[in-house]
């Protein structure tokens, strides 16, 4: 019997904010997208004789831009709370105060990292996914962990080949790849079997984000 997790995270675990860091990234661009939108309509409203394909135009281009900027911004918005986070207990994996979870170590016979490279491997950029084994099979009843769950080759000899994938964001990667995996090992080295390449289709689009 594995002892009750705690309500959040320990003093001294290590956090990494992807949503806060997705939010700053993703800021800009939502930015440019919402002011964009209106701009063919001040145009046409400027001219005075406009005429009924520049209006529908106009509208079309506000609609549009309009709804993706709005899109971007609640995405961003919904997601800025999405952490994860390494301490003494387990793994921690949340989207909300409301929405979080946590596998423990004392559940897992095998944790490691996997990596791709992204295009031409002298750009740098590389999708990275944190993958956790628990002893027998996974826990598809909690609807944060159902998602992650993935079928492929065992970790290690004797490992069952069903886990979690908790995919690591590229923007993620860059700022936190080395540190995120030196924070899991130190946490559990027992548990820990490396860095392993693997060709970059290893992970769907949506696990990418997780």
């Amino acid at each position: 019997m594995l002892p009750p997790p705690p309500p959040h995270p320990g003093p001294d675990a290590a956090v990494y904010r992807f949503g806060m860091r997705r939010l700053r990234t993703g800021l800009p661009g939502t930015l440019i997208a919402l002011l964009l939108a209106p701009l063919p309509l001040v145009v046409t409203a400027g001219k005075g004789g406009a005429g009924v394909g520049q209006w529908i135009f106009a509208g079309v281009w506000l609609l549009l831009w309009g709804g993706l900027g709005v899109l971007m911004a609640y995405a961003l918005w919904a997601g800025r709370g999405t952490l994860l986070a390494f301490d003494a207990y387990g793994v921690w994996w949340r989207h909300s105060r409301e929405r979080q979870t946590v596998v423990p170590w004392q559940s897992l016979a095998g944790v490691g990292l996997y990596w791709a490279h992204k295009g031409n491997a002298k750009a740098g950029q590389k999708v990275m996914s944190l993958e956790l084994c628990p002893y027998g099979d996974v826990d598809a009843s909690d609807p944060l962990l159902k998602p992650l769950v993935v079928r492929d080759e065992p970790l290690r000899p004797g490992l069952p080949d069903r886990r979690y994938r908790i995919g690591i964001p590229m923007y993620a990667s860059r700022q936190w790849g080395r540190e995120l995996a030196q924070a899991a090992y130190e946490r559990a080295p027992q548990l820990w079997f490396g860095e392993h390449e693997r060709p970059y289709g290893y992970m769907r689009p949506l696990q990418r984000m997780s």
